[in-house]
């Protein structure tokens, strides 16, 4: 099964039927989406930072990391599940979208460096000043993040 026939059953699913016409559906569901990708990108942001030394830096980032991984991964879910119903309701839109593809390609990056790289750099860093390791792992993941968004926003924009 190609991808675009993928996308097809996506819009024309009973999710997408729903997506597609309900009147308040599309916007109670962004809500949810946007609420978990600010609750997303504050742990992100507060995890980066600490591998930086920008902040909390008599706490170990490891332990950061682990208070928040909870609230990362269910924001994260959120994400994901709410991103498919947004997704049935212009599936056609999207797969023609250079800014969708931009969009998950950064999101699967940043996924799998937050996953392998990233958790090595923080157990590594415990509670030391901050690392070639740790600046360029929270750099990285920065920057990643910064463009699922960015990229998320162009979609709208094309």
């Amino acid at each position: 099964m190609s991808i675009r026939l993928w996308f097809i059953a996506l819009a024309h699913s009973s999710l997408g039927q729903f997506m597609q016409n309900s009147k308040w559906g599309f916007a109670i569901i962004e809500t949810f989406h946007l609420a978990a990708l600010a609750l997303l990108g504050g742990c992100v942001l507060l995890i980066d930072l600490r591998l930086l030394g920008v902040i909390l830096k008599n706490e170990s980032a490891s332990v950061i990391s682990r208070d928040l991984s909870r609230l990362f991964l269910g924001s994260l879910t959120v994400m994901i599940v709410s991103g498919i119903a947004l997704l049935s309701e212009e599936a056609l839109k999207c797969f023609a979208s250079p800014a969708f593809r931009w969009k998950m390609a950064l999101l699967a990056a940043a996924v799998l460096f937050y996953f392998t790289f990233h958790r090595h750099a923080l157990r590594q860093l415990g509670k030391g000043l901050p690392t070639l390791q740790s600046r360029f792992a929270g750099t990285v993941s920065l920057t990643l993040w910064l463009g699922v968004g960015i990229a998320g926003r162009a979609i709208g924009l094309l």
